[in-house]
C-alpha cells in the first residue's frame, strides 16, 4: 500500500498531462463513449456516482460537466492525487456536487449501503489494491439495487504481450511466475485480469454481467505511453493523422460489440448490474 502511495506521489502534479498523449486521447475517447452509452444514459438525471480511486478527478469532472444534475464522491488512497482533484473542485465551484475522501477502497464502512446509482473504477485501480475481491464486494454494497458497477482493469494477456514487445523478459517471466505484473520496473506489482476471471469476480459478488469487452485492440501503447509525457514512434506515426485516428476510433466502436475481442484489449471493460435481494457479505 505504501508503495502505491509513493508511486502516485511522484506522479500527482503532472498526472493529467496524459491527456495530451495521442494514444490516451484515443483510449479516453473510447472509454467515455462506452461508459456513456452502456451506463450513464440509463441513469436518472440526478444520479449519484461513486468514483473509486478517482485520483485527480478526471472522470468525475467529465460526468459533472455533461450531466449537470449529477453528484458524486471520490475515494482515493493518495492525498497527493486528491489535492489535484480539490483544486479542480474549487476552480469549477463544484463543492456542493463532488465530495473527496482520502481512504482505502477495501474499508468503506463509513459509506452507507445501497446509495449510488453507479460505482466505477477506471484504469489500474483494481490492479493496485491488495484484494480486488473485497473492493468489488464493497462497490456492490454501496451501489443501489439495479445500479451499475463498472471497472476498467489491466489485461493479463496484454501485459505479457507488452513486455515481449519492449524486450523485457524479466517482467514477462515475473508475470508468468506470480500472476501479477508490471509495465516498468519502477511501478508496483499489479493484479492482472482475464475476461473469464473478471466475470467470475463480478458474479460471485451479486453482480449480473451485462458487458465484458476490451479496448483498444487495433493499436497498442509503447514504452512512452507508460510515462506522463511523450508518445512512442509507432503510435505517433499512426494516430497523428486525423483521418486514421477517426478510422480506428470508429472501428474500435464496432469491435467492442463482440465480446470475443476482450482478451485482445489493452484493458478490459466490464459492466455489472446489482441483483435485487443481494445480501451483504
Amino acid at each position: 500500500m505504501n508503495e502505491v502511495i509513493e508511486y502516485f506521489k511522484e506522479k500527482a502534479d503532472e498526472y493529467d498531462l496524459v491527456e495530451n498523449q495521442v494514444y490516451w486521447v484515443l483510449s479516453d475517447k473510447l472509454l467515455w463513449y462506452f461508459f456513456r452509452k452502456t451506463v450513464l444514459k440509463n441513469l436518472p438525471e440526478d444520479f449519484l456516482f461513486f468514483d473509486a480511486g478517482g485520483g485527480t478527478g478526471r472522470w468525475s469532472l467529465k460526468i459533472l460537466q455533461e450531466f449537470p444534475q449529477s453528484s458524486g464522491l471520490i475515494v482515493d488512497l493518495s492525498a497527493d492525487m486528491l489535492r489535484q482533484a480539490k483544486q479542480k473542485v474549487t476552480h469549477y465551484h463544484l463543492e456542493d456536487r463532488l465530495a473527496l475522501i482520502e481512504g482505502n477502497l477495501e474499508k468503506l464502512a463509513g459509506i452507507s449501503s445501497n446509495t449510488y446509482d453507479v460505482s466505477f473504477n477506471f484504469h489500474n485501480v483494481l490492479g493496485f489494491v491488495e484484494n480486488p475481491e473485497v473492493v468489488i464486494q464493497e462497490l456492490a454494497r454501496v451501489t443501489k439495487e439495479d445500479g451499475y458497477v463498472v471497472s476498467l482493469v489491466p489485461n493479463l494477456y496484454h501485459n505479457l504481450f507488452f513486455n515481449l514487445f519492449v524486450n523485457n523478459f524479466k517482467l514477462f517471466d515475473e508475470t508468468i511466475a506470480c500472476g501479477k505484473g508490471r509495465f516498468t520496473e519502477n511501478m508496483p506489482l499489479m493484479n492482472l485480469f482475464t475476461p473469464s476471471g473478471l466475470t467470475d469476480l463480478y458474479e460471485r459478488n451479486g453482480l449480473s454481467v451485462e458487458i465484458v469487452s476490451g479496448f483498444p485492440i487495433t493499436i497498442y501503447p509503447g514504452m512512452q505511453e507508460t510515462q506522463i509525457k511523450g508518445s512512442s514512434g509507432h503510435v505517433t506515426n499512426i494516430l497523428t493523422s486525423g483521418e486514421i485516428f477517426n478510422k480506428i476510433y470508429e472501428t474500435e466502436k464496432v469491435l467492442f460489440q463482440n465480446s470475443d475481442t476482450a482478451a485482445r484489449g489493452n484493458q478490459l471493460y466490464i459492466v455489472g448490474k446489482k441483483k435485487k435481494g443481494t445480501k451483504e457479505k
